[in-house]
């Protein structure tokens, strides 16, 4: 399938194992593909994201606001479960950090190199890019059909980001499709 991709939709995909890497994240995911879209704001697709105000700053704190909640670090509603069986989260941390550094407790990041496997939510956007392309009868799986994918997507981490960016997915698939029936 990744041959029939345009030279931008491809540096899509890779840009996302890029952006994993820099969040230090275990594996690629729609957040990903997003924010590796929108280094292309020119494109069919990113350009109306763009033109809605999304940038790739309001999307990287979205990211981070959602992955913080997702990521199995403990939050407020934690410590104070924790507080009721006389457990001081901060008191941990703080004791954790004086004994072995700063952030002792933080989830370890990944390095530099390596290659980081696809989520199965980002897989998926990969296939209904390819689905997009097919029913608009084009012949390259381009940015649009990428971004097209993504607003597809139901599942919980990408709904969240875009809801936090003001996307509405339907929307903006609307508007995505009229820029390309303009652009034709």
């Amino acid at each position: 399938m990744f041959e029939r991709f345009s030279k931008e939709a491809r540096a899509i995909v890779i840009g996302a194992q890029e952006e994993a890497r820099s969040l230090g994240h275990e594996r690629i995911g729609t957040e990903h593909l997003l924010l590796a879209a929108l280094r292309h704001p020119a494109q069919p697709g990113p350009a109306t994201l763009v033109r809605l105000g999304v940038t790739v700053t309001s999307c990287r704190a979205a990211v981070a606001a959602v992955v913080a909640g997702e990521g199995g670090e403990l939050g407020p509603e934690d410590a104070e479960a924790l507080r009721t069986l006389g457990i001081d989260l901060e008191e941990i941390r703080r004791r954790a950090d004086s004994s072995f550094g700063s952030g002792a407790l933080d989830a370890p990041r990944r390095g530099r190199s390596g290659h980081i496997p696809f989520a199965a939510r980002a897989k998926k956007v990969l296939e209904l890019s390819l689905r997009e392309t097919t029913a608009r009868n084009d012949r390259r799986i381009g940015t649009e059909h990428v971004v097209l994918g993504l607003l597809r997507m139901d599942d919980k981490i990408t709904l969240s980001v875009l809801d936090r960016l003001g996307i509405v997915p339907t929307d903006v698939q609307e508007l995505i499709r009229a820029d390309l029936r303009g652009a034709a």
